[in-house]
């Protein structure tokens, strides 16, 4: 169960400098989380831009109907940044699990000293910084406004487990997607792990500022966790 919410709330990616009329306005979407093919969850992500240039993105996701029942699971995941001329930088990343096997994940950029502190499990790893650093759902925003700019070919720098990961989304075509909104037409981007075996595909609309209204993530078992977008207010 773990390993499924994580990896439907988790794609992976690092952006540079953005345009202002690119950049995602406010917005809240409202998912359905599925396992092997069948309801599990509800998910829920919202962009909140704050004055003097602040934003949060928070995403929140949690097991409910039979499910909750056996195995009652709530993960959030909450960003601060800032946008200064162009420029998106995190602040700080937490993540926050409850119900079975709690859990909490802190990042803490700290830009002047060009260093990230990783606390996990009351261990404290320190990250040297590079530039375009995002954290592991910071990207998610940086992957809507590169593909609002025109960009097709990603590279997205993570701080996360105590280290800066390189991921690269491929495209793989455009798709029709079939949502709680009808039928959609996407953007497919997969994802694989560095060690080939799983997999996380993106299908990601145009028409909603390049929102992913679907989520499908792989594992090397071949089980198949999904999120599929119903609802989106602000795009």
């Amino acid at each position: 169960m773990k390993k499924l919410m994580f990896g439907l709330l988790l794609f992976l990616g690092n952006p540079l400098l953005y345009a202002a009329d690119t950049f995602p306005p406010p917005f809240t979407a409202e998912y359905t989380l599925y396992a092997k093919g069948f309801p599990m969850g509800d998910g829920t992500r919202s962009l909140i831009h704050l004055p003097g240039g602040q934003f949060i993105f928070e995403s929140i996701g949690e097991t409910s109907g039979l499910v909750s029942f056996f195995k009652k699971i709530r993960l959030e995941e909450r960003t601060e940044f800032t946008q200064t001329n162009g420029k998106i930088r995190p602040l700080k990343y937490t993540y926050r699990q409850t119900g079975h096997k709690p859990r909490l994940n802190i990042v803490s950029f700290d830009w002047d000293n060009q260093l990230a502190k990783n606390t996990f499990k009351g261990e404290v790893k320190e990250i040297p910084l590079e530039e375009g650093t995002l954290d592991s759902l910071l990207y998610q925003v940086a992957l809507m406004q590169e593909l609002k700019q025109g960009k097709r070919q990603l590279e997205y720098k993570v701080a996360r487990k105590g280290k800066i990961s390189v991921y690269k989304p491929k495209l793989v075509g455009t798709e029709l997607i079939e949502t709680g909104m009808g039928q959609l037409e996407t953007l497919k981007y997969e994802h694989l792990s560095s060690n080939q075996k799983r997999r996380t595909i993106l299908w990601c609309a145009p028409k909603l500022h390049y929102l992913p209204v679907q989520v499908q993530h792989i594992e090397s078992d071949g089980d198949v966790f999904s999120m599929i977008l119903e609802s989106v207010k602000g795009l």
